[in-house]
C-alpha cells in the first residue's frame, strides 16, 4: 500500500490521463505517433543538447606553420666548417692580395693595375678564392634546390658534392672558352681583362654568399627563406654589376664586331643557363 501511494514527480498528470483515455479509444496508429512526441522537459533538455553538439561544427585544430625537411646538419657542418677555415687562410696569409681583390670589384683602375701586376699566373691566394668560389655557390645551389624539392636532391652529401662539382666545371670551361675566343677574335687583350674581372667577381661572390648559407642551412623556416631570397638577390646584383663593367671594356668594339658579340653572348653566357634549365626539367 505504500508503494502504490507514492507518486512519481516526474510523471505528469495531464499525460498518463490522456494516455489512458487513448488507449480505450484510438488505434494504435495515432497512439504511437502521440507518444512519439515527448511533453517531459529533462527529454527536451536532452534532445537540445545532442541536436547541438551535432550541428555545432567543430573548430579546426590550430597548428604552428611546420618547418621544411631540415638539412642533415652534420655534413653540412663540416661543409661551413671548411668555408670558414678557407676564410680564416685568406684573410690571414693573403690578406693584401684579398683586400686588393675587394677593391678590384668596386675600382676599374685598380683592376686594370692587378691584371698587369699578375701578368697571368695563378696565385696561391687566386686558386684558394677559387675554391670557396666553388664550394661556397655549390653549398648555396644544393640548399636552394633542396628547399624547393627538387627531385634529384638527396639529403646525402654526395648531391652537394655534385653541385660544387658542378660550378668547378662550369667556371673552368668559361674561362677556357674564353681564352680560345681570344685566341680567334681580334681582341685578345679586352677578353683577358674581362676574363680576369670574372674571376674577382666570382671571388667576392663565393665571400658574399658565406653568411646567407649559414643562415639558410641551421636557421628555422621563416629565416631560411630569407637567406635564400636573399642569396639570389646578391647573385642577381652582382650579375648585373658584371654586366654593366663587361660592356665598359667592350664598348668601344661593339660597333665593329656586334656578330662577334653576338656569337659571345650565345655560347658564353646564355648557353649554360638553357643547359642547366634543360637538365633539371627532365628530373622535374
Amino acid at each position: 500500500m505504500a508503494q502504490q501511494s507514492e507518486v512519481n514527480p516526474f510523471e505528469l498528470p495531464e499525460r498518463t490521463a490522456i494516455i489512458d483515455s487513448l488507449k480505450m479509444t484510438a488505434d494504435s496508429t495515432i497512439l504511437d505517433s502521440i507518444l512519439a512526441v515527448s511533453d517531459n522537459p529533462f527529454e527536451k533538455i536532452t534532445e537540445y543538447n545532442s541536436e547541438r553538439n551535432a550541428i555545432t561544427p567543430t573548430t579546426p585544430e590550430i597548428r604552428s606553420p611546420e618547418d621544411s625537411e631540415p638539412i642533415p646538419n652534420i655534413w653540412m657542418g663540416g661543409i661551413v666548417l671548411i668555408l670558414g677555415v678557407l676564410m680564416a687562410i685568406l684573410n690571414t696569409a693573403h690578406g693584401g692580395d684579398l683586400q686588393r681583390t675587394l677593391r678590384s670589384f668596386t675600382n676599374q683602375n685598380i683592376l686594370n693595375f692587378n691584371f698587369r701586376s699578375q701578368k697571368g699566373r695563378l696565385s696561391t691566394m687566386y686558386i684558394l678564392a677559387y675554391i670557396l668560389y666553388a664550394i661556397s655557390v655549390g653549398a648555396f645551389l644544393y640548399l636552394l634546390a633542396w628547399y624547393f624539392s627538387v627531385p634529384i636532391m638527396t639529403g646525402s652529401i654526395y648531391s652537394a658534392l655534385i653541385c660544387m662539382a658542378f660550378v668547378a666545371i662550369v667556371m673552368f670551361a668559361r674561362h677556357m672558352l674564353l681564352q680560345i675566343i681570344g685566341w680567334i677574335m681580334p681582341f685578345d687583350k679586352e677578353l683577358s681583362v674581362y676574363n680576369y674581372m670574372v674571376a674577382v667577381f666570382n671571388h667576392v661572390l663565393g665571400i658574399a654568399l658565406l653568411p646567407f648559407i649559414i643562415v639558410a642551412a641551421f636557421a628555422p623556416d621563416p629565416l631560411k627563406k630569407f637567406a635564400l631570397f636573399g642569396g639570389l638577390a646578391v647573385i642577381l646584383l652582382i650579375y648585373l654589376y658584371r654586366s654593366v663593367r663587361g660592356f665598359m671594356i667592350s664598348g668601344k668594339f661593339l660597333a665593329m664586331h656586334k656578330f662577334h658579340f653576338f656569337l659571345y653572348l650565345c655560347a658564353v653566357e646564355i648557353a649554360p643557363v638553357l643547359i642547366l634549365v634543360k637538365v633539371l626539367s627532365l628530373y622535374t
